[in-house]
């Protein structure tokens, strides 16, 4: 039997005077001490209807117990297990490192900071960059048994609930005003030595709350700006990233300019409380796919506008188009950003919201594959005509384009007359054709998607530059879009992604060279959102 089961047989807390209610809230926190997180839903809500109900006069007495409970938890067997598996996991990353410094390989001040108490609390930031903590990990040689279990203490901070948290939201709810005080207070005591646990359900006692007090989420800032934090604990950089978020979308709410229906949604998004994981993931992969069509009808804009420079009627017409459509993608920048980190989490995310930037997601995507499509027909409908006139068989050729794929190979070739192993038809050439076209485009549409976005990048780059700009539109307009920022934060994320896509693509490269391109780019556009979260709520 639990030793908050008292609870159920109080009376209901509204009928208690606040100093009763406070005895009962004291005499209950004891259970906490057994560091069970299996308390139910309705003695948690119990717990916070005497917390609101009771007097804050005995707020020390509280923030004594919390001190002492934040200290069981963290001198508990399975933390101090923790502490020693990754204090010697840390000992394996820090000798290769030495070794890989010697070498050559990462620089020799790499990691030098890294000691061991820091191997369970969160971590220096600025040891390694991308690529050198990509090499420091992948060339460790740690006992397997070592890794599992290093990773099962991460998967522990990812997954496995406290009572802290609940202990924090209890004193949230008795006197938030000291609460957040004695919280600001631990956290600086113990800057360094935080343990990630305690960070992580901090944080998520805070996202319960509607207004935060902006020192605490100067922490967040913090946290969500570690990058070594990301790749050692990050949950925590995801719970900090998710209430930044949260207040960063209140407060461009409250100065918004609602213009559009995609920025309409996400206003009913955020009133309603609706900004889960999955309902925000969800808005961005749309959001994104107009974001893309918006930068395509900019650059068709820009591209009609040189034809019609004689015509001032239709000058005047385009410029003003060119304006909007400017104004619609500054609109949409600044959520897209907040929200960046739902998409940048999920597998295969960064790809995604890289190409966007290029007209490459949604209807832009489906475009240009059927363009594709249609251009290895016309490749594989010229290889069988070429065939027929140097005298190759068809056989030769299907053999050629199915690229060694023995079931594809079988398959085409059953659609040859079975004597002459020729067609005995058009209709059933151009049925080989389709066929083939799928193995011709999926073999090179890497190399003819890195050719792609080169290009549109290219054309973006030349069409939103300044000399281009004001050949382009009137005066009037000219100056509006100067005086706007979009143009450069676009300019520069375009750059980012096509960096990022091209090192992605690159056959030279080794997995440390690939993984690290990703992690730069995670890295260029969450320190882009942080600038923005860090102006929006100052």
């Amino acid at each position: 039997m639990i030793a908050s089961e008292p609870i159920l047989r109080t009376s209901d807390p509204a009928e208690l005077t606040p100093e009763e209610a406070y005895r009962r809230l004291r005499r209950e926190l004891d259970a906490f001490f057994h560091l069970n997180p299996d308390l139910t839903a309705v003695h948690v809500d119990r717990l916070r209807a005497l917390a609101e109900r009771a007097t804050s006069a005995h707020f020390a007495d509280v923030e004594a117990l919390a001190e002492q409970l934040v200290e069981r938890y963290v001198r508990s067997p399975h933390k101090t297990i923790a502490a020693e598996t990754l204090t010697e996991y840390f000992g394996y990353l820090q000798r290769s490192a030495r070794l890989l410094a010697e070498n050559g390989v990462i620089r020799p001040d790499a990691g030098g900071h890294t000691s061991a108490e820091h191997s369970v609390a969160l971590v220096p930031r600025e040891q390694y960059t991308p690529l050198e903590w990509c090499r420091v990990v992948n060339r460790t040689r740690a006992p397997h048994s070592l890794i599992k279990a290093v990773e099962a203490v991460r998967r522990r901070n990812e997954l496995v609930a406290t009572v802290l948290e609940q202990f924090f939201i209890v004193m949230q709810c008795l006197d938030s005003t000291k609460a957040f005080r004695w919280q600001q207070s631990f956290l600086e005591r113990y800057e360094g030595r935080l343990d990630p646990d305690v960070v992580r359900d901090m944080i998520n006692a805070w996202l319960g709350e509607q207004t935060l007090p902006r020192h605490l989420l100067a922490w967040a800032e913090s946290w969500s700006a570690d990058e070594n934090l990301m790749q050692q604990w990050p949950q925590v950089v995801r719970r900090a990233d998710r209430l930044l978020c949260r207040h960063a979308l209140r407060a461009w709410l409250n100065k918004a300019d609602i213009t559009n229906s995609a920025l309409a949604h996400l206003r009913l998004l955020v009133r309603r409380e609706r900004v889960d994981d999955m309902a925000l993931l969800k808005w961005l992969k749309a959001t994104l796919v107009d974001v893309g069509q918006s930068i395509l009808r900019f650059v068709s804009l820009s591209k009609s506008q040189q034809a019609k420079d004689d015509d001032e009627h239709a000058r005047r017409r385009c410029s003003g188009a060119i304006v909007r459509e400017i104004a619609h993608l500054e609109a949409l920048f600044t959520p897209v950003m907040l929200v960046a980190d739902r998409i940048l989490a999920v597998p295969d995310g960064a790809n995604l919201f890289a190409v966007a930037f290029f007209g490459l997601v949604g209807p832009g995507r489906e475009q240009w594959e059927k363009k594709l499509t249609e251009l290895a027909e016309n490749a594989v409908r010229r290889a069988f005509l070429i065939g027929l006139r140097d005298g190759h068989s068809p056989l030769s050729i299907i053999k050629r384009l199915t690229f060694g794929d023995e079931n594809a190979y079988e398959r085409a070739l059953s659609e040859l007359d079975a004597v002459s192993m020729n067609f005995d038809s058009r209709k059933q050439r151009e049925k080989v054709v389709r066929y083939l076209a799928v193995y011709y485009a999926s073999y090179h549409e890497a190399d003819l998607l890195g050719a792609e976005v080169l290009r549109r990048y290219r054309h973006l780059m030349r069409l939103m530059h300044e000399d281009h700009l004001r050949r382009v539109l009137s005066p009037a307009d000219l100056e509006d879009v100067l005086a706007r920022s979009i143009l450069r934060d676009l300019a520069s994320v375009a750059a980012d992604a096509r960096r990022y896509l091209s090192r992605r693509r690159a056959l030279e490269s080794g997995l440390e060279e690939l993984v690290a391109a990703e992690l730069e780019f995670i890295q260029s556009v969450r320190q882009r959102r942080l600038r923005l979260i860090h102006t929006l709520l100052e």
